[in-house]
Order: structure tokens, then sequence, then C-alpha cells
């Protein structure tokens, strides 16, 4: 389908190795997720061969960097080092792949910040600066994705500190829907001069279910109209859990991009 070159597909790397074969014939763009455990173990012959067969194909690549249990702006100092330490495992990888961009959960929660958003800030510049100090070498975008955050001046905050062309917003529709106070779009006019990429997926506000565009209750011709409203163009994202809600959320994704 001729959607798939205006698209990524979210596709962890274990999953793209083993199905890589797919990926070529069909030119389908992968944003590639690696886990801890993924880069720990990574395979370096097979993923310096996969990042030239891609490379070939002139088949667009995007990452996703590690988030479970990591916090980039912890309190706790070990904490941050682990973080950062994970996060530049995927940076090693940017002059195999050159992907277009590496999205990063900045992993702020009220709850567990007791609503210290400038301690959380200061925290957190400790590992952004640092690590868009090497995403300028390496001329690669960095992104922010929101996930519990629940209003854009969180992302605002520290994208003004940070103040670099290669630390950027990803906006997350699925999230937005479920932990956002305030309407998707909000979140477009506030952070849109930062957008870098959107991820696709609906739910009914309940879980994060991620599920094919329409399939849920997520306000999708409100979202395209108001980034064609504010001529935004960025990576656009799904991210199917299921292997047959892919074709669904490419079909579901076309008519907005015709």
């Amino acid at each position: 389908m001729g959607i798939l070159e205006k698209v990524q597909v979210n596709l962890p790397l274990p999953l793209l190795l083993k199905n890589l074969s797919g990926v070529l014939a069909i030119g389908l763009q992968p944003e590639i997720y690696f886990s801890g455990a993924t880069l720990d173990h990574l395979p370096w012959q097979e993923v310096k061969k996969v990042a030239q067969q891609l490379s070939q194909k002139n088949i667009s690549v995007t990452f996703h960097a590690p988030f479970m249990d990591l916090s980039p702006g912890a309190v706790d100092d070990k904490i941050r080092e682990i973080t950062a330490f994970r996060f530049n495992q995927v940076m090693d990888l940017v002059p195999y792949f050159h992907p277009r961009a590496i999205i990063f959960h900045p992993g702020y929660d009220r709850w567990r910040f007791d609503d210290d958003v400038a301690l959380w800030v200061t925290n957190s510049l400790l590992t952004w600066r640092p690590l868009v100090e090497r995403a300028e070498t390496l001329a690669v975008k960095l992104a922010l994705e929101n996930v519990f955050e629940e209003n854009p001046s969180i992302f605002t905050k520290l994208l003004q500190a940070v103040h670099s062309p290669f630390l950027g917003y990803c906006l997350d529709t699925g999230h937005g829907h479920i932990f956002s106070e305030v309407a998707i779009s909000e979140w477009i006019e506030a952070l849109g001069s930062y957008l870098v990429e959107v991820h696709l997926h609906d739910n009914h506000r309940q879980a994060d279910e991620h599920l094919p565009m329409g399939l849920g209750k997520i306000d999708f011709d409100g979202i395209f109209s108001c980034l064609r409203a504010k001529n935004l163009q960025p990576i656009y994202t799904i991210e199917p859990h299921l292997e047959e809600h892919l074709e669904p959320s490419l079909r579901a994704l076309e008519k907005y991009l015709k």
C-alpha cells in the first residue's frame, strides 16, 4: 500500500529481525523499539546487516528508546545514571541506522514527584543536556513523548530550558486521551513549534488499548484538522500491538494523508 511510504510502524528489534524479509519486501518503515534486555544482548553482526539492508532499500527508520523502570528526571542520582546509560546505548546505534528521530519518555508523573515540576525539570536537564549535545554531533532529532503528563506546560518548561533544535516533542494520541486534563488540540497549539512526531492509536479512555484509529473514542478528525491549520508535517507513526491491527491502522490513516 502506498500509505506505507508515509508512516512509520512501531516494531521491536526482535520482531524486525524475525520478519526482515517481509519488511523489506513491502517497504514497511519501522520505528524500532529497543528494550533494555534487547540492548544488552544485541547480535551486533546481524544488527549491522539489517541496518545496511534497510539503507539499501531506502527504507526510513525511527527509534523508540527503552522506558520501563527508567526516569530521566529522577531525584536519585543512580537511577538517572542507569537511565542515561540506556539512552546512550540507543545513541550508539545511530551511525548504523541513521534514524530520522528517536523517541523518549520524559517520565514525569505528578504523583511520584509530588507535583514538584521545578525539581523534575532541574534533574531532567542533567540527563537531556548531554544527550542533546550528543544528538547534535550525530545530527539526529530527539523527541519527548507525552505519557502520564496532564498538560503541555510541563513539556514547555523543559523544552524551553534545553532550547535546542535537536530536542522536540512527540504527540501520543492514545496517552493524551487517557491522561491529559486538556484537549489534545491544546497540546498541538502549545507545542506545535516543537512537534517532531505523532503516535497514532485509539482507545476508549479506560486503558492504553493501542487500537486502530476509529475503533475507540479519539477525535482524529479534530486532531488532523488542527495539524493542518498549523501547517505541521510531523513524522506519523502507528503502534499496533497485534498483527491483525496493522492493516486496519494503515487503512484508517490513509484518508488523512492523501
